[in-house]
Order: C-alpha cells, then structure tokens, then sequence
C-alpha cells in the first residue's frame, strides 16, 4: 500500500491536498508498485483566502501536487528523451483514473518531479501536459504518450465495484487483505492479480471497503479496496445465435 509523505512545512503550498486528488494518486500508486508518494508542494488557499499561495490557480484546495515517486528508498527520474517505466505507468494511472493535468520535464521542475491535478477550476476539465515554462509545446513525448494512454483508456476501465457478487482483483501487484476496512487493519496477506472473491458487502465511505469471502463456503475473510476489484463476467450463451457454415 502506497504512502503519502509532505508537502513540508517550509513550502508555501503547504496545505494538505484534496480527498479527490489523493484518490486518483492512491489508485494510480497502488496499481504500479510505488512505496511512498513524496509531496513537495501540495494545497494552497484560493485567490482572496490567503496570501500564502504562488503561481496559477491549480493547487487551489489541494487539486493539484508536485510530486515524487519512493520505490526502494529511491526517487525515480526521468530525462526529456524517456522516462522509467514506472513513471510513466504512474502518469497514465493517473490518467486513466482523471487526472486532467500533468507536467513534467527537466527544464520544468527537475528529473524527478511531476505535477499532477486537475484543471484551473473545478468548471476547466481540459486535457492538458506540459514542460518547461508551463507550456504544452515543451511537454515530453513520453509524458504526452502516458497521459493520452490513460486519457484514451479511461472509458474502458473496469466501474468501481458497486454490488456484491462474485469479483477479481485487477491489482497489479496484489491486492492485500485486510482485518477491518481501512488501511490501519493488519494485512494478513496479498491476493495475487486476478484472484476471483465473493463480495458480501460494501462498507466505509462511499463504498471504499469491500467485506469478501475467499473460499465460497459463506465465511468472510477479510475487507479489500473495492477500487481494485472488477465483476467477473458470467455469460450465459445463446444457443439460438448464428453460427457458421463452416469453419
């Protein structure tokens, strides 16, 4: 499970981001096996709230990080030529789950900061990456790519899991299972990728928390993140559909 790190004190966007934002961070680290989601400029007050802000209006409450992606103890970087691959899975992650703006590159904020958010407003859903100077005509290739990815696949993503039922986990790397639903649970192990479960319930805010049952027998297991679980298809066939003539 990912964790969250800043923004630090000293910066002057120093204001925790929104629960939206943490959500599609959350999901998108989770997905590609990042350790710690370091912020080092986070919310900030909006325009006639607070002196303490600088730049646009995008970290407005907290819907827009600069951020650094923790895998073993390490940032990951990038250059403006490519980026390592769990970069850019994290940028199209982030994409996919709506994410509207993101920027990176060496002449913007370093090798291994990104920004990630959503518009200027919470009326401006544009689609947008940039780099150096903020300008969408410096943008990395690579970082255009990995944003259009999730942009493009966004609409064919599995719906957070609603009803119970039989489920799979979609996680690449596992999904754990937990004591309680919430994060503060022990885990008592991880459920490889596609792992098929008996959902019992949903539990928590918005349905977060799925209560699951593992062996089909009616006992419960444990709680899972519903973000990662999908339905499993049971179709029931058409004898009367068109077959044909010959193979």
């Amino acid at each position: 499970m990912v964790t969250f790190s800043g923004p630090p004190a000293s910066a002057i966007r120093n204001l925790p981001i929104s629960d939206e934002l943490k959500t599609v961070l959350e999901g998108a680290g989770n997905a590609v096996g990042i350790d710690e989601i370091r912020i080092v400029s986070g919310g900030q007050p909006a325009k006639g709230e607070g002196t303490r802000r600088t730049g646009s209006t995008r970290h407005d409450h907290g819907r827009a990080a600069d951020l650094q992606l923790i895998v073993g103890g390490a940032a990951k970087t990038f250059s403006d030529n490519a980026a390592d691959p769990v970069v850019s899975a994290f940028v199209t992650a982030c994409a996919a789950r709506g994410a509207t703006g993101i920027g990176a590159g060496v002449g913007y904020m370093g090798d291994r900061t990104i920004h990630v958010g959503f518009g200027t407003s919470v009326d401006d859903r544009s689609q947008l990456t940039w780099g150096a100077g903020g300008k969408s005509v410096n943008a990395p290739r690579w970082l255009t790519a990995a944003a259009e990815a999730g942009w493009n696949s966004a609409k064919t993503l599995p719906l957070k899991a609603e009803k119970p039922g039989r489920y799979q986990v979609i996680a690449r790397s596992g999904l754990k299972l937990r004591l309680g639903p919430g994060t503060e649970f022990e885990a008592v192990e991880t459920l490889p990728l596609g792992t098929e479960l008996t959902v019992v319930a949903f539990e928590s805010e918005n349905n977060a928390w799925a209560k699951v049952d593992l062996q089909g027998d009616g006992l419960l297991d444990g709680h899972v993140l519903a973000t990662f679980l999908a339905p499993v298809d049971n179709p029931t066939g058409n004898e009367a559909a068109p077959e044909p003539e010959a193979a």
